[in-house]
């Protein structure tokens, strides 16, 4: 649910005092569907309504609350199905495959009169690394569950620190942001399978929300609509249920992802562009990475298709989509040994791959190695229905461009939390990053690399998306000949921040060594672009160039 953000900033107070002392590591909280001891098909909804509040309710600092998704991933993992009825054994065996340090589990009874229900929850916290396990016990209204929910919460919180400087009435609050009606069906909606009644419980909690006249939108159920509306390929309504969302809302970034497919599906090029050269940034996915590259190359843009592009190669070396998209924008850009080489992964990966071989063949034609191509040429008539087609009018070939449809929930999940926590660095924490880069940089000027090596360990602890600490680790680590371990942590500066010259150059100058003058001039070219002034880039495309 959409839950009002503002106090999550003053909760970085949290990682002071008593929560600095006690959570040396982070933990990690897994909510478990709670058992429906009343065993009535119509209060069947609210087991999992626990799961769905706490993951927003509870995720502070120091604390990461799994979501119902990931969860469903844990269960994956040791080959559970999602209804299976958990056993307190299965119940550690789930919280261990989501490696998380905390399981949240429960029950809850409703009696009911002529008149209204009452609901009794029993829930207990379970430390799998202490072996302990705090009970907590609610009863009341039925109608009153949101603000039990909120009050479970913030017991949960106390328990762990009883300085929590929020009160009870906080939590309850933003428990019931939410109105019940639009509550209930959303939780309804999320656990259907069934597409139509699926379709339908989200639009009444959708116009549950807005009837109420609640602040802002219903985001959660927005997204979930406009996820099983792509799902059923009616695009246009997918998009606008996207549309609607906004940077703050939960799922945004997911949401960009099919906003930029589903404008895609309806030829809506610029706004499929846009979606995903946007998400490239805050998100360097290699599905996003793949797909804001490939789209740019359909528009001709292949200046900045070649840096999604390259950055998504050299992080997924074996994808041979990816592969493929890089040595296409490469071929358009008139690169032909470095499109060459891509074509070859492509092909090795499949060999019935005739657009690959066609486009290999041109390479090899275009270099003037007119035997291979010729050998080449032969496998793509085999292989290429539209060989004939093509050849009679190459400027009619379609664009060949190959989008990823399918979104990593584990990598995102990994990756964004990764992010977050490095954006949004209780200060203390960017403080000893900061420092520490410092002390590392003094320490190489001191030509210590030992220590200097020991002290970007700490920082990339601290902060493990600082692209300037992976590239001085890169550079001791080629000082000291560890190559493979250094082409690693160029590869994560990169990563972190493509546009990061000087790692573009030693990147170039590696491969040079090693005899790959593709990927060589890749980089070099690449460093030239962000830089046009970087001698050093200048000077090792002429020595490429020149064959030295």
């Amino acid at each position: 649910m959409r839950f009002v953000r503002f106090f999550f900033c003053a909760l970085t107070l949290l990682f002071m005092g008593t929560w600095q002392a006690a959570l040396a590591a982070e933990e990690v909280l897994l909510p478990l569907p709670f058992e429906n001891l009343a065993a009535r098909s119509e209060y069947q909804w609210i087991s999992e309504s626990f799961a769905i509040m706490f993951s927003d309710l509870l995720d502070t600092p120091g604390l990461t609350v799994l979501t119902p998704e990931e969860r469903v991933m844990a269960y994956e993992r040791i080959g559970m199905r999602r209804g299976d009825l958990l056993t307190r054994a299965t119940e550690i065996r789930v919280t261990e495959a989501a490696q998380a340090n905390l399981a949240l589990v429960g029950n809850y009874d409703i009696s009911t009169d002529n008149k209204s229900a009452t609901i009794a929850i029993t829930a207990w916290l379970i430390d799998t690394r202490e072996g302990r396990k705090k009970p907590f016990n609610f009863s009341g209204p039925l109608a009153d569950l949101q603000t039990m929910q909120g009050l479970l919460a913030w017991s949960i919180l106390y328990e762990r620190d009883p300085a929590l400087p929020y009160s009870q009435e906080q939590f309850k609050r933003r428990a019931k942001l939410i109105p019940p009606k639009a509550y209930e069906y959303f939780v309804k909606g999320i656990q259907t399978s069934e597409p139509k009644s699926r379709d339908i419980f989200l639009k009444r909690a959708i116009k549950e929300f807005n009837e109420a006249e609640s602040v802002g939108h219903y985001a959660q159920a927005i997204f979930e609509l406009g996820w099983l509306k792509y799902r059923q390929k009616e695009y246009a309504e997918a998009a606008r249920n996207f549309k609607e969302l906004v940077k703050d809302d939960p799922h945004y970034q997911e949401s960009r992802f099919y906003l930029g497919l589903a404008a895609n599906a309806l030829n809506q090029q610029n706004d499929a562009i846009e979606a995903f050269d946007k998400l490239a940034t805050a998100l360097p996915m290699i599905e996003v990475l793949n797909n804001a590259g490939a789209l740019l190359v359909a528009k001709g843009d292949l200046s900045r298709a070649l840096l999604h592009l390259q950055r998504a190669a050299a992080a997924a070396q074996k994808d041979a989509g990816v592969r493929f998209n890089y040595g296409y924008a490469l071929w358009k850009n008139k690169n032909y040994d470095a499109a060459a080489t891509e074509f070859r992964a492509t092909i090795a990966n499949n060999p019935k791959d005739g657009e690959a071989q066609y486009l290999l063949a041109k390479c090899l034609l275009a270099t003037d190695r007119k035997i291979e191509a010729e050998q080449i040429d032969q496998e793509a008539r085999r292989n290429l229905a539209s060989y004939a087609k093509w050849e009679v009018a190459q400027d009619k070939i379609p664009s060949l461009i190959r989008l990823k449809n399918d979104f990593n929930r584990a990598a995102f999940y990994k990756l964004s939390r990764r992010s977050s926590s490095a954006t949004n660095l209780p200060p203390a924490q960017a403080r000893l990053a900061m420092q520490g880069l410092d002390r590392a940089k003094q320490l190489l000027a001191e030509k210590n690399d030992g220590e200097a090596l020991s002290e970007l360990q700490k920082v990339l602890t601290n902060d493990p998306t600082l692209a300037e600490a992976h590239f001085l680790r890169a550079q001791i680590l080629q000082r000291r000949n560890d190559t493979e371990g250094a082409l690693s942590a160029y590869s994560a500066a990169i990563y972190w921040n493509p546009r990061l010259g000087p790692a573009h150059v030693s990147l170039g100058q590696i491969y040079l060594t090693r005899g790959d003058r593709v990927r060589a001039l890749s980089h070099s070219k690449l460093a030239i672009e962000i830089d046009p002034q970087n001698r050093e880039a200048m000077m090792l495309k002429r020595q490429i160039e020149g064959g030295r």
